[in-house]
């Protein structure tokens, strides 16, 4: 399977100049093959052939190595091909700020220790946070630039390393009041990243509103606010690691609903479904189930909250009942916890009673 390893990197001024250099003729060849689709038809591969005649046109591109130029283009391909399939938008000019990575194949490149040798580039060292595994082949490398430096992402495949079988099964309700509802009644507290920095978003937005359009001090001022920004997504998905490692390390199953978390965070509750980052969390946790060899399934997910899971009655609830109490069975429970087990049970037998499913809610 494939995975990616990301390091920062640590250039020189010149060698800054260079990575610099190199992601802004990417982002003109972008613009240009952009512009001349727009123009006549055309393809990828005839765009790629004609990257000989830019390099003669203009010399810097001589500067950037062929592969580098190539994936920009199959970038732009990539993004019509999202448009036609998936119904994206049309594909946009990448002005200077919306353009800030460029991508090498397996050739181009070499690491050596806690040096990373870039072809037109030179010898950069890197911040080796942790080691390629040995037996791992590495398919292709990118360069991101961030608002805290440069950055090497090496995508490389390596063997599954499947954990010792597991027959232990949990469904877990994902909601905003927790994070997460386990079906043993465990519970997994919000952090709510977000909500905990709106200070610092606030004291960094009102210095951009403060500064002049167009002025050095505005982006100056526009470079704290990203990083504001950035040190949430951080601690977001540090955390998220840890949370989708520790469920995958106890459980052989997990059940999840199939929510449409795209027409979720479309609703009223819409800041706090992007401060939960679901959408990380179930890509995380399958990718790592996958590479554990233990099983994520994915169930329907209406009525999930109204059903009960002990004989199957539905009652209507409003958001601010926090509490299941079945009229047919006297069931009580957390809303959350029992919405768990009502997506647990919806993976077993249709006819499976709460009393039946107990060996599985561990």
């Amino acid at each position: 399977m494939l995975k990616v390893f990301k390091y920062k990197l640590q250039p020189n001024h010149k060698q800054s100049l260079a990575l610099q250099r190199t992601l802004d003729v990417c982002r003109d060849v972008f613009n240009l093959s952009l512009e001349q689709r727009k123009m006549h038809r055309t393809g990828q591969f005839a765009q790629m052939r004609e990257l000989t005649q830019l390099k003669q046109v203009f010399p810097e591109y001589k500067g950037v190595h062929v592969h580098v130029l190539q994936n920009v283009i199959k970038k732009l391909q990539r993004s019509f091909e999202n448009m036609w399939e998936r119904g994206a938008g049309f594909p946009r000019f990448k002005p200077f700020h919306r353009y800030n990575s460029f991508q090498f194949n397996n050739v181009g490149f070499n690491l050596n220790g806690r040096i990373l040798s870039l072809s037109k580039i030179g010898n950069v060292k890197v911040r080796l946070s942790r080691e390629i595994p040995e037996d791992a082949v590495i398919k292709t490398l990118s360069i991101k630039k961030s608002v805290s430096g440069w950055y090497a992402c090496f995508a490389v495949e390596v063997p599954a390393q499947p954990l010792p079988q597991s027959d232990v099964v949990v469904g877990i309700d994902l909601g905003i009041e927790n994070f997460a509802a386990l079906s043993n009644g465990t519970m997994i507290a919000n952090p709510r990243f977000y909500e905990q920095g709106q200070a610092a978003l606030r004291v960094a937005q009102r210095r951009v509103a403060r500064r002049k359009k167009g002025s050095v001090r505005r982006r100056k001022a526009v470079v704290l606010l990203k990083k504001v920004h950035e040190h949430i997504q951080s601690k977001r998905l540090d955390w998220t690691h840890k949370v989708t490692t520790g469920l995958v390390n106890r459980f052989g199953t997990i059940v999840l609903e199939n929510l449409n978390i795209k027409g979720l965070a479309q609703g009223i509750l819409a800041k706090q479904v992007h401060d939960c980052g679901w959408s990380q969390f179930i890509t995380l946790l399958k990718y790592k189930a996958e590479n554990a060899g233990r099983r994520v399934v994915e169930v329907d997910a209406r009525y999930t909250s109204q059903e009960c899971p002990a004989c199957g009655t539905r009652k209507k609830k409003s958001l601010s009942e926090r509490t299941h109490e079945c009229s047919e069975c006297g069931l009580v429970l957390h809303r959350d916890t029992a919405a768990a087990q009502v997506i647990l049970g919806r993976m077993c037998p249709l006819d499976a009673k709460i009393g039946e499913l107990i060996p599985c809610l561990v």
